[in-house]
């Protein structure tokens, strides 16, 4: 049984996102569902410490998926954990356009609930973050029959 990270412990039985077959198609449908699936997939490893299905999805040389990857292997090495930081994207705004290097972007709405930071031993960790609701834009390519993220950041201005 699905039991949330609290203060006393970290996240047991966390479902694991499943890419639905949508996010399968190179279509705009298939794009939009692909993101939804990628950002679950953060959400995930933000819950868990589990990156793997994220790293799968992402091209995880570019310098902000490395900060993203740092960021949850640090917080959960020595038995630390995190309450919270659930990501949602109620809005995911494809545009589908025919360029010619083949990379396709979006608009996303990424709301991030608030987060707390434990340390092994129970005690509180560095100081929370609070919740944030920003918008990003995210790059991805269609290759081998699969949708992979290519780069993404927060717009800003």
């Amino acid at each position: 049984m699905y039991k949330p990270a609290d203060a006393k412990g970290k996240a047991q039985n966390v479902p694991v996102p499943v890419m639905p077959d949508l996010a399968k198609e190179n279509s705009k449908a298939g794009l939009e569902a692909f993101i939804g699936y990628w950002y679950a997939s953060y959400s995930y490893a933000i819950e868990t410490g589990d990156l793997a299905a994220w790293k799968l999805a992402t091209n995880t040389q570019i310098p902000v998926a490395i900060a993203h990857e740092e960021s949850v292997d640090r917080n959960y090495v020595d038995g630390r954990w995190i309450v919270g930081g659930k990501l949602t994207t109620p809005v995911i705004d494809v545009s589908w356009n025919s360029p010619e290097s083949g990379t396709y972007s979006a608009k996303v709405q990424v709301i991030q609930d608030a987060i707390q930071y434990f340390d092994a031993d129970g005690t509180k960790g560095p100081e929370d973050s609070a919740a944030t609701n920003t918008a990003d834009a995210v790059f991805a390519k269609y290759v081998d029959g699969a949708w992979k993220v290519v780069d993404y950041g927060s717009i800003v201005g």
